[in-house]
């Protein structure tokens, strides 16, 4: 009796050593199922992803002379490359231009797919269908044919665009305008070509993020006498600022990264007033023959794009507003 007894008040870890319930639980147990089971994910993901960034960083450390074309050997040059692009005027003008750049275009996507997801909603339902359709087709053709259309319509002898603009009389005559030789007449249509490509990602994520929310919060909001406005800030805001913090991320990183449209229809030019970093590192590399520099270019290009994207992360953690 007495060690029955025993045996009842022991502790249900002691009891699960031996091959009990407690064994299950144990914490010492390394849970080695799971790490398996995303091995081939994690090996896919540093084999297509990692050893493509590692070999971009060795290369920024590397100078290629004439006499690689023939060795393929190149000379170990340190941070040399990235003390040579850093102390270059045209890359600072750069820089700064694809900021802005970004920021217009990141700025025009979120307001221009608000305000469609939101058209969705209160259409009716055939119309909700077409204009779904309209955004898809867009978003399926391939940026090149995009950008060879948009380049046509803007040329300057047969473009219908100056053509149009001739027709209304308000400009005067436009039928021989070249958009693309003035700077800031080229980079704002990179700026709508970009976002009219892109709109309809933004403008679809934002409708079915939308469609998750409860219409009893706009039914109570209304109860309570909020007007459009501040249901829009109070209850849309709120509840759709996760999906606004990873759009916005995405289009940050697309954004910088674009190089179609402006390689298409300016390559850069005039006088590379339309050079943002992706035909930056680019042209240096490949017209200049500088491939360390053209990577040392890439390489800060990464960085800068990973640094924003952990402080918006890590800042709208801190705030609640994603997990």
């Amino acid at each position: 009796m007495a060690l029955t007894e025993k045996r009842k008040q022991a502790p249900p870890q002691a009891r699960g050593r031996g091959g009990g319930p407690g064994r299950r639980g144990s914490p010492a147990r390394p849970r080695v199922l799971p790490w398996a089971m995303v091995a081939p994910a994690l090996a896919a993901l540093l084999l297509i992803q990692g050893y493509p960034l590692v070999r971009l960083l060795v290369l920024s450390t590397e100078d290629f002379g004439p006499r690689s074309l023939f060795t393929g050997e190149s000379d170990f040059v340190g941070l040399d490359n990235f003390t040579r692009i850093f102390t270059e005027h045209d890359f600072l003008a750069v820089l700064l231009r694809t900021v802005v750049f970004t920021a217009v275009c990141v700025a025009l996507l979120m307001v221009l797919g608000f305000l469609i997801s939101h058209l969705l909603m209160g259409v009716s339902a055939w119309a909700r269908v077409v204009t779904t359709v309209c955004l898809v087709l867009v978003w399926a053709m391939p940026m090149v044919a995009a950008t060879l259309v948009w380049q046509w319509m803007f040329q300057p002898q047969y473009g219908v665009v100056n053509w149009l603009l001739t027709q209304v009389r308000v400009f005067g005559d436009l039928s021989a305008h070249d958009w693309f030789s003035h700077p800031v007449q080229a980079l704002g249509l990179i700026i709508v070509l970009t976002v009219w490509k892109g709109l309809p990602f933004v403008a679809l994520t934002l409708f079915a993020a939308r469609g998750q929310i409860p219409e009893s919060l706009y039914e109570a909001a209304r109860l309570d006498g909020a007007g459009t406005l501040q249901t829009f800030r109070h209850v849309t805001i709120p509840i759709m600022r996760p999906v606004l913090a990873i759009l916005t991320v995405l289009e940050v990183i697309w954004s910088v990264n674009s190089f179609t449209p402006i390689w298409v229809l300016t390559q850069g030019g005039p006088d590379g007033q339309t050079t943002t970093l992706g035909v930056y590192a680019y042209v240096t590399a490949f017209s200049r023959n500088q491939y360390g520099s053209g990577a040392s270019v890439a390489v800060v290009t990464v960085v800068l794009l990973a640094l924003f994207s952990i402080a918006y992360v890590r800042r709208l953690s801190r705030q609640g507003e994603v997990v």
